[in-house]
């Protein structure tokens, strides 16, 4: 008897979700927002120059929403990167499902940041993807596998989302292919 409690009570934890973890909550007449802490689903670096990518997942009066954040460190020019309207951010999951989120602004640019002490130049390019469907479940069931950002040029730029990420610039691990199986329903 004893192992058949068990044997019912494993699934449960073995896809237990994540307690919600907000960097930012809010909620009164007018405004009712809330936004997970970001996580770090990029890393790389190659010689001087460091480039990061970090996701977040926000509710804002039931618009569900990615936030994306691109950090570019070199110790030479970085050119801007700028999104439009008609970027597209396509997240595919390890069962092969495609999820289009389309981008919320007209223009958006990344801006440049001096790092007068080490003498780097930092580039910081901050925007918002809105989720177009409504069924999420197999979002919530299955990994991501790869996060592709297209832009209107055809220009294309590819993640493959790693099932552990171990930072040792910024001293943080995360395991970004989960974050939506984790935290998803801390925003619906």
């Amino acid at each position: 008897m004893k192992y058949l409690i068990i044997f019912f009570f494993v699934p449960v934890f073995a896809f237990a979700q994540k307690d919600c973890d907000f960097d930012f909550k809010v909620k009164n007449d007018s405004i009712d927002y809330r936004e997970t802490k970001k996580h770090l689903i990029y890393e790389r670096n190659f010689g001087k120059k460091s480039n990061y990518a970090f996701i977040s997942l926000a509710n804002d009066r039931g618009y569900l929403v990615l936030n994306y954040q691109k950090v570019q460190k070199s110790d030479s020019f970085i050119e801007a990167e700028c999104f439009d309207q008609n970027t597209r951010m396509y997240l595919q999951l390890t069962n092969g499902k495609i999820y289009t989120l389309i981008h919320v602004d007209s223009n958006v640019c990344s801006t440049r940041v001096a790092d007068l002490e080490n003498q780097n130049n930092i580039r910081v390019l901050n925007t918002s993807f809105l989720f177009m469907k409504d069924d999420f479940e197999d979002l919530k069931k299955y990994p991501v596998s790869i996060m592709q950002i297209r832009f209107s040029t055809g220009e294309k730029m590819s993640y493959v989302i790693e099932k552990e990420l171990i930072s040792n610039n910024l001293k943080i691990t995360s395991y970004p292919e989960k974050i939506f199986m984790d935290y998803f329903h801390c925003i619906e």
